[in-house]
């Protein structure tokens, strides 16, 4: 895979992993009532987004369990049309859809690992 595709991706994993920790112990009340924590998820969501639209036709074919269209979507809504956020979708996404994204890009940049390294011996 290319240098910049793979740092997307990479980018895109770092950014879920990040909402993950804001939202870890925290409960859909004190995330609505918490703008701190509202502002830095939605941060994570526009680079998310924006790192989406930056990958080409075939990183985006070789991973099809994630949702890329929706993702870019989400990032335009929460960077142009930031007065009509919904907090509570917001809330939806980092606790449904980012661990799910954040799943599959492990095991996709697992296989990769596996696959540049070849077999050796902990990994026949």
């Amino acid at each position: 895979m290319e240098a910049d595709q793979l740092g997307r991706l990479q980018d895109i994993l770092q950014a879920a992993r990040l909402i993950a920790s804001y939202l870890r112990d925290t409960t859909e009340a004190q995330f609505l009532a918490a703008t701190e924590k509202q502002d830095a998820v939605i941060r994570r969501l526009e680079i998310i987004g924006e790192a989406t639209s930056r990958l080409n036709e075939t990183t985006r074919n070789a991973i099809p369990q994630l949702p890329f269209r929706k993702m870019r979507g989400m990032r335009n809504i929460v960077s142009h049309d930031y007065g009509n956020i919904d907090t509570k979708i917001v809330w939806e996404v980092g606790v449904v859809h980012v661990p799910e994204v954040c799943a599959i890009l492990e095991r996709f940049l697992a296989s990769l690992s596996l696959d540049q390294t070849g077999p050796n011996e902990n990994n026949p």
